[in-house]
């Protein structure tokens, strides 16, 4: 069922940027026009909760995304790997057809781009009031012609890891593709095209903690130029133990 609702902003008056709610029915395209609800001054955002997606603008400049990309030319780039159930219903990272596009892994990433991460981190941090070491490490996937990864869920599957399962997702485009490469959320028809800068964020659980199934999404089939992204998740425990 489409339902037709429009989308909430908030305005940062330190940032400079406005971040956008999508509800059902939802586009996040300059070909659709935005209606304001409301409008507030608060600097922190709230998180995204339930079925919640919430965009900004301009991010990242358009600098700022060219220096990263720069970087990641020196990233050891490998294929895409995709958590899937095997024969014996163990799940396990494997190449499959269901995800083509190539992925640089934050370890991998040169010290100034370890140092802008960091900075990208802080600024979530403070938007959003979370704690980065229950941040996963930064992943680059870079999409060939035709690449796409079809539809999946971020969570419902860790449960039982020390650092639990993903509340949220954070994802950063690099680019601007010319034609197709955005993130389409099936369950809630929403549509968000891939924009140089974008900051991306949903949530993937309800309050109480278990998967929610309607944030199933893809990433659509690149036609028509480059698509670049940077993407982390937040776990509801500290992923990331200090080393001793």
């Amino acid at each position: 069922m489409f339902i037709s609702r429009s989308l909430q902003r908030e305005v940062l008056p330190s940032q400079g940027v406005a971040a956008e709610w999508l509800f059902p029915g939802d586009a996040a395209s300059p070909k659709k026009g935005k209606k304001v609800l409301e409008r507030q001054t608060s600097d922190v955002l709230k998180v995204p909760v339930a079925s919640e997606i919430l965009f900004i603008d301009n991010f990242l400049s358009s600098e700022q995304c060219n220096l990263i990309l720069e970087e990641l030319d020196f990233a050891l780039w490998e294929p895409s790997l995709t958590y899937m159930p095997q024969e014996d219903g163990i799940r396990r990272n494997i190449l499959s057809s269901y995800r083509v596009s190539e992925t640089a892994q934050q370890k991998w990433f040169s010290e100034e781009l370890q140092m802008i991460v960091t900075g990208i981190e802080r600024r979530i941090q403070s938007l959003f009031d979370l704690n980065i070491a229950n941040l996963e490490y930064w992943q680059a996937t870079n999409y060939p012609i035709t690449g796409s990864f079809c539809y999946h869920l971020d969570s419902g599957y860790w449960e039982t890891h020390y650092a639990g399962d993903r509340i949220l997702t954070v994802l950063l485009y690099l680019t601007t593709p010319q034609e197709g490469a955005g993130t389409h959320f099936r369950a809630l028809d929403i549509h968000v095209e891939a924009q140089a800068g974008r900051l991306l964020v949903w949530s993937n659980l309800f309050p109480n903690g278990r998967c929610n199934h309607r944030m199933i999404h893809s990433s659509v089939p690149l036609l028509k130029g480059k698509k670049t992204t940077l993407v982390t998740w937040l776990r509801q425990k500290n992923f990331r133990i200090p080393l001793i």
